[in-house]
């Protein structure tokens, strides 16, 4: 019985520490708000970035961040302000990508981190 209490817990616990990622690439957004064929490589072209705050936002606007990393540096190449609601923990903003690299995203609000992510994309 002991056995099976403890099991339980580690259970709990494990799937109570899982985290979604801050930021997700995907070809789009279901009416739920869920990413559609999210992934981290994808031809070039629009995608939605889906960003997932661990709180509420807690204000009206996020900053995302594109940055293009080649020959191991990086460089920024587009800043876009993203309305949010101050209540809700997840918004989407659709992204161009039209030339082949490895680029990083950004998410902030204020001076606050949200999240990072990484997308591979190869041209057709």
């Amino acid at each position: 019985m002991k056995n099976v209490l403890m099991l339980c817990i580690i259970l709990s616990l494990t799937a109570g520490c899982s985290k979604t990622k801050a930021i997700q690439f995907c070809e789009g957004v279901s009416p739920e708000g869920k990413g559609v064929n999210c992934g981290t490589k994808f031809e070039d072209g629009e995608l939605t970035a889906v960003i997932n705050s661990e709180e509420p936002f807690g204000v009206k606007t996020i900053t995302v961040q594109v940055f293009d990393t080649k020959n191991k540096k990086t460089e920024k190449i587009d800043t876009l302000t993203v309305d949010v609601k101050p209540d809700r923990q997840t918004a989407s903003v659709n992204l161009a990508f039209y030339a082949g690299g490895t680029y990083l995203v950004r998410a902030s609000k204020r001076e606050t981190s949200i999240g990072s992510a990484e997308i591979t994309i190869e041209e057709r």
